[in-house]
């Protein structure tokens, strides 16, 4: 295991939060609830805060911080020798594109063959996860 930059992976654990609610609300908020096939009461009906939004923060920093090994293995020569911090955003958008490629979309595509997902609700979601993966990933390369 590397050392990370917890900072960095506290702040890259909040990124996947802002986005999301800028790409589910008014970035694509109607597209997407058309796709579910819902409306926003529905939404609301049972919708615990809490256990949505805390069991999401976790597991973002888990991503932000299997991120930031990633980061450490792919570059471990991008430390700057100026205080051993320092890096490229282009080693985080490396990283997340290999991420994204790798497990997103394998999993997206499972769940529209089987699941019979509607495939544009997938794309919608791998678009998502794409920037949030840039996202954080950049921000664990420049604060490594």
């Amino acid at each position: 295991m590397h050392d990370v930059n917890l900072f960095a992976v506290l702040v890259a654990g909040v990124v996947p939060m802002v986005i999301g609610a800028l790409w589910y609300g008014p970035v694509f908020g109607k597209r997407w609830m058309a796709l579910m096939e819902t409306t926003e009461e529905e939404l609301r009906e049972g919708f615990n805060p809490l256990k949505v939004h805390g069991v999401g923060f976790v597991l973002a920093l888990v991503t932000a911080y299997v991120i930031a090994q990633l980061v450490a293995e792919v570059s471990p020569e991008s430390v700057s020798s100026m205080g051993g911090s320092g890096g490229s955003a282009m080693v985080g958008v490396h990283v997340a594109l290999m991420a994204l490629v790798a497990f997103v979309l394998p999993v997206s595509h499972q769940s529209v063959t089987f699941e019979r997902r509607k495939a544009g609700l997938a794309w919608l979601n791998i678009g998502y996860n794409g920037v949030a993966l840039l996202g954080q990933a950049v921000v664990i390369a420049l604060w490594r």
